[in-house]
């Protein structure tokens, strides 16, 4: 019988117990009289207990009602909190925020997006892998992370355990990336020509930036003879402010941290497509906390621009 008592139930019973009235509690309820005392007469029946003594003129509740009051109003009230909070987790401003990404993504991409965010959703807590990129997936398959973000080559085979949800989609050129003082930042963009008497860094092929530049080279078929293989987008650009070589990175990488050292040239004539997309356990649903943040990303790559 516990199982049967619902919440309009106890509503009505602890309305009518606040007002003493079943015409003053059937307005506040909006029902009719009868069917106000049809569902207090249910709950009594369910709950074998007289709840209010009923004249002509009254109503008055029992002292078992008056201890019942106090239980009911408790769960009323859980209840109404219940679903206030889940309301807010599912508009995105409470809960927890579990993200998973590489080195780079998470050490100048997703900052600015992190604070922003935290700033505007005080009450979200926000829990970062910053991983190498081979181990965010382990965090995603494991449930530790809610969902990782990364680039993505328009034709890179799906996960059989993963969805997508595209953030933004690029078309940019490659970009290199050398020491300010290097003679080819006198240049608005440079030419893989240009480029051909340089030490190249390039990225081993261990990630998708390196699949990206892989790619646009091949394009063009172009080789390099002079080249240093790092397997990390934030070392190539430290040797790169090292005056040691040119970097070629897909153009979407920056470096916050060394705004003042690095220059960014466009290589003419190249191009590479990519998603930044959002990767999640197939089937399962993204929190509030994660749809939002996902705007948070792709309003902050909408208005991002590579400096030269």
């Amino acid at each position: 019988m516990i199982a049967d008592i619902g919440s309009r139930e106890l509503l009505a019973f602890s309305t009518l117990a606040r007002m003493s009235s079943y015409t003053l509690a059937a307005s506040a309820l909006g029902m009719t009289q009868s069917s106000l005392s049809k569902k207090i007469k249910e709950l009594e029946a369910k709950l074998q207990v007289r709840l209010f003594d009923r004249t002509t003129r009254m109503v008055q509740i029992t002292p078992e009602g008056q201890e019942f009051l106090q239980h009911a109003a408790r769960f009323i009230d859980q209840l109404a909190r219940s679903v206030e909070d889940v309301r807010a987790r599912a508009a995105g401003a409470r809960g927890r925020l579990s993200i998973a990404a590489g080195p780079h993504m998470s050490g100048n991409m997703l900052p600015p997006v992190i604070a922003e965010f935290a700033a505007k959703h005080p009450d979200v807590e926000i829990v970062l892998y910053d991983s190498q990129s081979h181990e965010t997936l382990s965090y995603i398959l494991s449930g530790q992370a809610e969902f990782g973000i990364t680039v993505r080559p328009i034709d890179m085979i799906d996960h059989p355990q993963l969805d997508y949800q595209r953030v933004i989609e690029r078309n940019v050129p490659l970009m290199a990336v050398m020491h300010r003082s290097h003679r080819l930042t006198t240049q608005a963009d440079v030419t893989l020509s240009d480029l051909r008497r340089e030490k190249i860094l390039l990225l081993r092929r261990s990630s998708a930036a390196a699949q990206l530049v892989e790619t646009a080279l091949a394009e063009t078929a172009t080789s390099f003879d002079n080249i240093f293989e790092v397997s990390l987008v934030d070392t190539a650009l430290g040797i790169a402010a090292s005056a040691y070589g040119i970097a070629i990175l897909p153009g979407y990488v920056s470096s916050r941290h060394r705004e003042d050292i690095l220059a960014y040239r466009p290589v003419r004539g190249t191009h590479v497509r990519f998603h930044i997309a959002l990767q999640f356990l197939r089937g399962r649903s993204l929190s509030g906390a994660a749809r939002h943040f996902a705007h948070y990303l792709q309003a902050s790559q909408n208005s991002s621009r590579i400096s030269p």
